[in-house]
């Protein structure tokens, strides 16, 4: 049996008195008379026979007698023990140790016979220099005593006998600790807890010497013995023995802090840090189940200052003299590591963790390992969060030291979302921190920022926008006025700043606050992050379509068996890639705290660009003042940037993510309307088209749209654009950026305005459904007609030409690429090319595939462009049969028709026509719809019977046939005849007005359409004569005189009287004489 906490010894004369502790407890024990127990006593005792072996009974006695007079004098307890013999005793169990040559106990200690042999108990005095010497034994069982005669279970003696024995020094001095703590729930309250804390210190006092000074202990590894200590303790994470680690570790701790003239905190932990990086970054992975043991044990270092700063500091990038820092020396810290832990692959040519061989795996096997990455992320981001929260909690300076961290890592980095970085991956890659670094610590600036976020906080009001604008003097004063970022005003700011406008910082002593630098720092982060893996992301995904047209046509050249193994490999890499990219970016956790950050900075956004700076929620209302708040010019255009990037990502692989927003939604559809058609409020044409873009996927899903989104709640189902307090200006705030990509100082790259507008044309089918925009949408109509020679002109008026500018351009185009694929497929048939040799068959197939693309996109748009056109002119016909729109609408319908009903439609006659997106028979019945929709405007007729270069008595029968094949309706079809036979019948008065206007004077035609004016004007400028409505017509496109170049609007044109005068009257005789004749 262990022996008893009251079983003591104090005195050398006591160590006598131990021999005989085999003798019955009553045989020992003094009573309060002090029972004389003479020599003769004991050697008539009846159980002297259970004395140690050869010990005489007599002598027992002899030496008992001797010390019964210390004994006696010590005596204060009630079993007469002294208290000094008890101390001794707890002493010796925290310790494991023993001064007595003699001590036998059942309990194996270990014996210190190099100690001062004057003295055999254990008292506070001397305990330091017994646990040192303890500490210095090379091998301690060799020294320790024991009695293996023993009862108790072996189990137990061979812990004890390791606790004894232990060798590693601080797992020696927390088992000591540890036993102290256990023994100081007994004795709390009693004159022996001064001891058990005594012998606490002690252990703190030696672990803290180890630690000062390790070379006293050169042959042990104390960063291992710690990390061994934490992880076999801190599973017991709800158990006693955690707690008292922790607080053992933290108190040591404050002992090296309190004496960093033996070693500072920072010297003696530095080499555990070292060893938890060498661990972290050789040993572990995202799936690793001891990563986030070593994430758990990171936390201990945010439990007071000293262990904060310096794990920080640890993780603070050293830079060279002289020199700042390297963007991926970041990464390369001890932060940075733990930051680095992902399913992105560490570099495009691998190695890849997940995913290796896509092709072999089920989607249901793809969908588990993405699930079990989720969790990894997720759990990973939270700790690392919890261990960011920690360290910025501990104290002012410690928040100080993370944001210059995290703002210094940021602005180290800032390159990274360049273009060329990109566009160039290696070796950026080796410069800058990874893809894998900053995703996760998006995800950890997005949790930071989750406090103001959720619910929309009336905190969002506390983000000050002069922020950017600020400048500090000194790490002092960044820390004094909260401002760490760096160079954000370098940043593009959503419009410039206003000539003479003062600065636009509050002052120079102007202090900020956390949610400030945490809102301004999360959205440097994303653009470093999300936005250039989303980035990196998309263009894997065009690459994997190249490589999988690649793989098609040498599947179908060579078959199965001679299809080249490296495009195969490079397309199973692409895949694993892209599915690795996938599972990183479609985190659900990482999603949720996007859109409530992005909803956050809706909400704010839209109040600061109507009103300034605010501490409430106001109602907007449209129009918005010309004027915005010059605040404006503080703000970086990444605060917008990153929400349409964000929105159209999710829109694409996540759109359930939406469903957790509910009513929030709206804030995104504000920001929007606010914003998008307000070049006043933003400068920038592409950020606006993105709104538009971003509007785009507030629409309900829908099988032509994203199919995979069909499901989604009853709100999401359109709600927004039904319920929303602006949503009646939709359609008004759409058709303005449409336009304005366009305009002058507004434009955009040629090809770039296509792609803004798809989306574009997507809402706009889709509000045209629902009467409220209908509505919207011909109020702008009404508004254009009255005003059509206003001279700016009405904002419907150039979205239609803009509309018919498109079609005409992109069918043009798309027909063009249709036609020389028909001829490279001819050629691919043809006896030549058999004869060609494999280069050239490779070069002709690439030019191919470059040809197919281009006629994809083109018509696609031009599909969508024709039905827009189609879908308005079902409600709205006469502006666009106005005078300045009629001509040009029915050319172009006549145009396009007669290449698709006509003898040239065998040259767009291409095998697979649907890889193409190529529909003729949709386009052409959307044309035929559109006549249709104008027929009864006897202008529209006369303008489709006066286009001579496409219109023919033919043309409309042409039609009518395809119309049958694709399966219109025989009313409709009798519509379109009913159709062809008006425009003939308005032939024959048509013919007799052409005869007569041939031999019109030179002066009364048009100078570029060549057609008599009914209106002319003269251009002030250039003092050139045109008919009203062709230069207006000229100027809904370009603001300028056709001839002098120079800017011109319709108020500035002078109407020509006296030629008008002479065209009339030429017109009146002319009727007059043919009527005659």
């Amino acid at each position: 049996m262990r022996t008893p906490p009251e079983v003591v010894r104090a005195t050398s004369g006591f160590s006598d008195y131990l021999l005989c502790r085999r003798i019955p407890r009553f045989l020992l024990k003094l009573d309060n008379a002090k029972y004389k127990m003479s020599g003769e006593d004991i050697s008539s005792n009846p159980f002297a026979a259970l004395l140690p072996s050869g010990s005489h009974p007599q002598e027992c006695t002899k030496k008992l007698a001797a010390n019964e007079d210390k004994v006696a004098d010590t005596a204060k307890t009630d079993d007469g023990l002294s208290e000094r013999f008890k101390a001794s005793c707890i002493i010796g169990e925290i310790f494991l140790v023993t001064l007595d040559p003699d001590d036998i106990y059942s309990c194996p200690k270990v014996y210190l016979k190099d100690i001062n042999n004057s003295q055999t108990w254990l008292d506070l005095e001397c305990l330091n220099e017994v646990v040192l010497e303890r500490l210095l034994l090379e091998d301690p069982k060799e020294s320790i005593l024991f009695d293996s005669k023993s009862a108790k279970s072996e189990i137990h003696l061979d812990q004890d006998w390791k606790n004894a024995s232990e060798q590693k020094s601080l797992h020696y001095l927390f088992g000591s600790f540890l036993r102290a703590q256990h023994l100081l729930v007994k004795y709390r309250g009693t004159s022996f807890e001064h001891y058990v804390k005594g012998c606490q210190n002690v252990a703190l006092t030696n672990a803290k010497l180890c630690l000062q000074q390790p070379e006293l202990v050169c042959s042990q590894s104390l960063p291992n013995q710690f990390i061994d200590i934490f992880f076999s303790n801190y599973k017991t994470v709800l158990g006693d023995n955690c707690m008292v680690m922790l607080d053992f570790f933290t108190r040591l701790a404050n002992e090296v802090h309190k004496f960093t003239e033996d070693g500072s905190v920072k010297e003696a932990f530095q080499p555990i840090l070292d060893v938890i990086y060498q661990h972290m970054t050789n040993e572990l992975n995202l799936m690793h189940v001891a990563l986030f043991e070593y994430l758990d044990l990171l936390t201990f270092f945010h439990r007071s200052e000293p262990l904060a700063l310096a794990f920080l500091e640890h993780s603070t990038p050293q830079a060279s003299t002289g020199q700042a820092s390297s963007p991926k020396s970041y990464e390369k810290t001890l932060l940075g590591c733990i930051l680095s832990f992902s399913c992105i692959p560490v570099s495009d040519s691998g190695p890849y963790e997940f995913f290796n061989n896509p092709s072999a795996g089920t989607k249901t096997e793809n969908d588990i390992i993405e699930a079990n990455i989720w969790k990894a992320l997720a759990n990973l981001g939270d700790k690392v969060h919890q261990l960011f929260h920690g360290l910025i909690k501990v104290s002012d300076e410690t928040r100080h030291q993370v944001l210059n961290w995290l703002a210094n890592c940021l602005h180290s980095n800032e390159d990274r979302a360049k273009l060329w970085t990109a566009q160039m991956r290696y070796p950026f890659d080796n410069i800058y921190c990874s893809d894998r670094f900053f995703l996760n610590l998006c995800y950890v600036m997005l949790k930071l920022c989750q406090p103001f976020c959720k619910n929309i906080s009336s905190k969002i009001f506390k983000i000050d926008p002069t922020y950017t604008a600020a400048v500090v003097t000194s790490d002092e004063d960044a820390k004094k006025r909260n401002i760490h970022a760096k160079d954000l005003m370098k940043l593009t700011c959503l419009i410039s700043k206003p000539e003479n406008e003062e600065d636009l910082a509050s002052s120079s002593n102007q202090t900020y606050n956390f949610i400030t630098e945490c809102f301004y720092l999360t959205h440097f982060c994303l653009m470093l992050g999300f936005q250039v893996l989303n980035d990196k992301f998309m263009r894997l995904s065009q690459e994997l379509h190249r490589i999988q047209r690649t793989y098609a046509d040498a599947h179908e050249r060579e078959g199965e068996d001679g299809m080249p193994t490296s495009i195969k490999e490079q397309l199973e890499i692409g895949v694993t890639i892209f599915l690795s990219l996938k599972a990183a970016l479609t985190e659900p956790q990482l999603l949720d705290m996007s859109l409530q950050f992005h909803i956050t900075t809706a909400v704010w956004l839209s109040q600061i660009a109507v009103f300034g700076k605010v501490d409430k929620t106001n109602a907007i209302t449209f129009p918005l003042a010309k004027k915005p708040p010059t605040i404006l010019a503080t703000i970086p255009e990444i605060t917008l940037d990153n929400l349409t990037t964000f929105t159209k990502f999710v829109t694409h692989y996540k759109p359930e993510t939406y469903q957790a927003a509910g009513d929030s939604l709206d804030h995104l559809m504000t920001v929007i309307l606010v914003f998008m058609g307000s070049p006043e409020r933003m400068s920038n044409p592409h950020l606006r088209a993105s709104l538009a873009e971003s509007l785009s996927s507030l629409i309900p899903p829908s099988e032509n749209r994203h199919g995979n989104m069909i499901g989604l709640n009853l709100f999401y189902e359109g709600k927004i654009f039904h319920t929303h307090y602006l949503s009646k200006h939709v359609a008004e705030m759409l058709l303005h950026v449409f336009v304005s990509i366009e305009m002058t100082g507004q434009s955009v790259a040629f090809e770039q305005k296509f792609n803004y507008r798809r989306p574009m044309y997507a809402v706009l089918e889709y509000i045209w459904e629902i009467p409220l925009h209908r509505e919207a949408i011909k109020e702008l109509v009404a508004y254009a007609e009255e005003n059509i020679e206003a001279p700016n002109a009405p904002l419907f008026l150039r979205f239609i030409n803009l509309l018919i500018n498109d079609a005409i351009f992109l069918l043009d185009e798309a027909l063009s690429y249709m036609m020389q694929i028909k001829e490279k497929q001819q050629e691919e048939e043809s006896e030549t090319w058999r004869h060609l040799s494999d280069e050239q068959q490779q070069e002709h197939t690439s030019n191919l595939r470059q040809i197919s693309m281009l006629a994809r996109y083109h018509n696609i748009m031009a599909n969508s462009t024709i039905q827009a056109i189609e879908l308005l002119t079902t409600d709205i016909k006469s502006i666009f049969t106005h005078d300045s729109m009629v001509t040009r609408i029915s050319e172009m319908l006549n145009y396009f028709l007669v290449h698709l009903v006509g003898p040239k439609q065998k040259n767009f006659n291409v095998k697979d026509k649907n890889e193409y997106e190529f529909k003729p028979q949709q386009i052409v019945s959307n044309i035929c719809k559109t006549y249709l929709n104008l027929a009864e405007n006897e202008k529209f007729c006369f303008a489709v019977l006066s286009d001579g270069r496409s219109y023919s008595e033919s043309l409309l029968i042409k039609a009518k046939h395809i119309l049958h094949k694709i399966g219109w309706s025989q009313q409709d079809i009798e519509s379109f005849e009913a159709l062809d036979q008006k425009i003939k019948d308005l032939g024959v008065k048509q013919k007799e007005e052409d005869e007569m206007l041939s031999e019109a004077p030179d002066e009364f035609l048009d100078p570029i359409m060549g057609t008599l004016m009914k209106d002319p004007v003269i251009l002030p400028t250039s003092q050139k004569t045109l008919d009203r409505t062709v230069i207006a017509r000229h100027l809904l496109s370009d603001q300028s005189d056709p001839f002098s170049r120079k800017p011109l609007t319709m108020d500035k044109v002078i109407p020509n009287v006296d030629l008008k005068d002479k065209i009339d009257r030429w017109l009146r005789e002319n009727r007059k004489r043919i009527k005659e004749y």
